[in-house]
This record gives C-alpha cells, sequence and structure tokens, in this order.
C-alpha cells in the first residue's frame, strides 16, 4: 500500500494537545467541547460569539474519548484509512490513540490481521489507523 505523507496543519497540534471539557466560570453548559482553530483553545458554547468569525469544530465523547464528526474533519484534513465509528447515527473518529483492551493486545491471535500503523491496535478492513492523532504522527 502506497501512503501519502500527511501534512500537518497549524491547528492540529493544538487540537491533539488541548485539554477538553474542563469548566469554564459558573456557567450552565459550561463545558469547553469547541476548538477555536486560530485561537488554537478550547471553548465553550457560551464563548461562540466572541469567537464567531473564526472556524470552529466541536468535540464530543464517546467512552471518555474525544471524538470528531468525520463530516466535520473530514473537510480540514484527509481523513482516509483512521477507522470511523457510528455514535447515535453518526460517524465519529477518534483523536488520540486509544489504549489497547486486553483480549486485543493478543496479536498472534486470528483476529489480528489489520492493525493500527502505529499503535498496533486491531481494526478492520481496509483501515490502517484508529485515530487522528496515529495517521498524523506517520508523518
Amino acid at each position: 500500500m502506497e501512503m501519502e505523507m500527511v501534512v500537518k496543519p497549524a491547528w492540529l497540534e493544538g487540537l491533539m494537545a488541548e485539554t477538553f471539557f474542563g469548566v469554564h466560570d459558573n456557567l450552565r453548559k459550561k463545558e469547553k467541547n469547541i476548538i477555536c482553530f486560530p485561537c488554537c483553545l478550547s471553548i465553550c458554547p457560551h464563548c461562540i460569539p466572541s469567537h464567531r468569525s473564526h472556524p470552529l469544530l466541536q468535540v464530543r465523547r464517546y467512552a471518555y474519548h474525544n471524538v470528531v464528526r468525520l463530516g466535520n474533519v473530514e473537510k480540514l484534513i484527509d481523513c482516509s484509512y483512521i477507522q470511523p465509528y457510528t455514535i447515535n447515527g453518526v460517524k465519529v473518529i477518534f483523536l488520540n490513540e486509544r489504549p489497547q483492551t486486553r483480549s486485543s493486545c493478543k496479536l498472534g491471535s486470528a483476529t489480528a490481521n489489520n492493525i493500527c500503523l502505529t499503535c498496533e491496535r486491531i481494526l478492520h478492513d481496509p483501515f490502517h489507523f484508529c485515530s487522528l492523532s496515529c495517521k498524523t504522527s506517520t508523518s
């Protein structure tokens, strides 16, 4: 398989390093779950008006991990070969590498035919990466 080099946009490092779901002051619905690309910081829904002209991306939680909607992030970066998951009828991808489960760590098993090229997590065919960070760390 021939893979193209992934050019990392400036905002990508900020997205991967940012801590999401912290609280912002004493406001209702205050979770910081939106990233502002030009500012490279997470914001809460109350902060959107002051970033209205900036491109924004909502980060969601699934099983204690940060995910983004595939339809939103693939407009910004090539997400081919990243294994998507369907959550509530929407395809999402994980932002960061996911820890291995004990049963999936046995790479000698018959189910380990296809693994993440970065972290060796077991994947479905035809995917090569378990998360956006695994794909972009190979470049």
